[in-house]
């Protein structure tokens, strides 16, 4: 199974999509994209929201 999260999906308007084989592996790559690509740390709330997001494909 393979994880997914598209920040589309949250909102952002960024076509940036992102896998990973695990919860914690996904919301690593996550964390550093949202840092580089958007200037935004996330914070506990927002990583709540992006797992929300998150399907399995």
């Amino acid at each position: 199974m393979t994880l997914e999260f598209r920040c589309a999906d949250a909102g952002v308007a960024c076509k940036a999509r992102t896998t990973a084989e695990t919860k914690d592996e996904l919301l690593a790559k996550v964390r550093a994209h949202a840092k580089s690509e958007h200037g935004v740390e996330l914070n506990d709330t927002l990583v709540d929201y992006a797992v929300s997001q998150v399907r399995e494909s």
